[in-house]
């Protein structure tokens, strides 16, 4: 009988803790939501208190970065990661972020890796690791992680920065008419999205038309630039008659 009982109080007490977790695990959430880092970061903290849960420690992390808690953010991806190393991808994304940000591209590469082998298809990831090629100079690679995550993802808000990103592993292999045509696909993407088109976005598809002899797009992309950026470009290029029209 008083085992019984023993059995059933300690149950309860489990529970109990359980149900507090789950609670302030929730009201995380809903803090994260709502855009209130520092609030989600203390709700996590106590349910973590009594229950280790990988999404809830992958959150916390996420929280952290936000809020600029670069160290404790990179403490928490790895402690998602250690929670639950099979089903860590988005920790392993995180954390090669992080690493990128910092210009630690080995182990943001070794990360981007790990992510990729527990999903494949993660658009996000691929770009990542494109550009960690990139800055690697294998462009190859690159261009070839970006050209899949572009396949994925299809027409979105996300594929015109991945033509962006492949243009640059372009320039790198010397492909200036694959750059021009990716870069070209970025404009248009920005345009029909109605996002803004920067003096760089302008003047990088400019030198690229120009690279490939298509003066008269490289004048219709210069336009939009600045005097003070149309007189350093005519210096570089020469007063032809084109030029002039600048």
């Amino acid at each position: 009988m008083y085992k019984q009982i023993f059995i059933i109080l300690v149950f309860g007490c489990m529970v109990t803790t359980g149900c507090n977790s789950t609670r302030m695990f929730s009201r995380g959430d809903k803090s994260m939501q709502n855009g209130q880092y520092k609030e989600a970061i203390s709700y996590y903290d106590k349910g973590l208190k009594s229950s280790d849960n990988y999404d809830a420690i992958l959150n916390k992390g996420i929280a952290q970065w936000r809020v600029r808690e670069f160290s404790n953010a990179e403490r928490s991806f790895t402690d998602a990661i250690n929670t639950s190393p099979q089903y860590a991808s988005l920790a392993y994304y995180y954390r090669a972020e992080m690493g990128f940000k910092s210009g630690n591209l080995e182990s943001a590469l070794s990360d981007v890796n790990q992510s990729l082998k527990q999903d494949p298809l993660n658009v996000q990831v691929l770009n990542l690791r494109g550009r960690i090629h990139t800055l690697q100079g294998s462009y190859t690679d690159a261009i070839r992680d970006l050209s899949t995550a572009i396949i994925i993802e299809g027409e979105s808000r996300v594929a015109g920065y991945l033509y962006h990103n492949r243009a640059i592993a372009y320039i790198g292999k010397d492909d200036f008419k694959s750059a021009r045509n990716d870069c070209e696909q970025f404009i248009r993407f920005l345009k029909i999205n109605n996002l803004p088109i920067t003096v760089e976005d302008n003047y990088l598809l400019g030198v690229l038309q120009y690279a490939v002899d298509d003066e008269e797009g490289a004048l219709t992309s210069w336009e939009h630039l600045p005097p003070v950026q149309r007189d350093r470009i005519r210096r570089v290029v020469g007063n032809s008659n084109s030029m002039n029209q600048l």
